[in-house]
């Protein structure tokens, strides 16, 4: 993620904000043994002990940590970005920042978030974690990990409707869930202002199943994949926006009718 000056040092402000508010110390652990760190974080003489006691000067050290990670290879800020917590942090406490930093470069992860937030009741936290960790190095897993978390919503939707899952594919599952949530097009009412918009709108989300299934098969992982080279990390965000949101709107849909 190439950045200026400005947006790094804003960067590493807010990160170190993040880490003072969410780490432990077996988040400190992981995050040294995936940055090569672990012995500086180890032995480093004030940083666990004053997380533990709760001392003034822990921001102090976190940010001689933050250095230190990114001095060892500037690579590390991908895994400092990719740790569990820390974008969301900043990005509902630092929205300027996150806007500046985040905007071009990591646009799902938001998204993500809001499939956390629809997720009441439905085992899915394997494939946000999947998804999250793979952005933005690791395109093809983060579109596999989309097609799998869409199919999850899918059948989880249908059995709790009592519904017989099958053999069926992904466009016939998206059918059968668009009928039990009162989302076929055919029955939108023509009395309904925009009902035609509306109607264009739900038809068009099996094309997003379907892309995201064929992108899937092509570029990333899971049976079928050809050698074709990987999509281009834009356009692989893009299909993990338009994956994710589909299964946040889907589970929003279901849990509203619940409720």
């Amino acid at each position: 993620m190439p950045l200026d000056s400005r947006h790094r040092n804003a960067l590493i402000l807010a990160l170190k904000k993040a880490m003072e508010a969410l780490f432990n110390e077996a988040d400190w652990k992981e995050l040294g043994y995936a940055t090569n760190t672990i012995d500086w974080i180890s032995n480093h003489l004030r940083l666990l002990r004053s997380l533990k006691w709760g001392d003034p000067d822990y921001g102090d050290h976190v940010l001689e940590a933050i250095e230190n990670i990114l001095g060892q290879d500037p690579a590390n800020l991908q895994v400092l970005l990719g740790f569990d917590g820390l974008a969301d942090w900043i990005r509902e406490n630092e929205p300027t920042i996150y806007n500046e930093v985040f905007g071009s470069t990591l646009p799902t992860v938001a998204n993500i978030s809001d499939v956390q937030e629809a997720a009441r009741g439905f085992d899915i936290e394997a494939h946000i974690k999947r998804i999250r960790d793979a952005l933005p190095d690791d395109p093809e897993q983060a579109i596999g990990s989309t097609k799998e978390l869409i199919e999850t919503v899918l059948k989880t939707i249908l059995g709790l409707h009592g519904a017989t899952i099958g053999n069926d594919d992904m466009p016939k599952l998206l059918k059968r869930v668009q009928a039990a949530l009162g989302l076929d097009p055919r029955d939108i009412d023509n009395t309904m202002p925009g009902s035609d918009s509306f109607r264009h709108l739900l038809g068009n989300l099996a094309q997003v199943v379907y892309s995201v299934s064929e992108l899937r098969n092509l570029y990333g992982t899971g049976h079928g994949k050809s050698n074709a080279p990987g999509l281009d990390p834009a356009s692989a965000r893009l299909v993990v926006g338009a994956g994710t949101t589909l299964a946040a709107y889907l589970m929003d849909r279901y849990n509203a009718l619940k409720d």
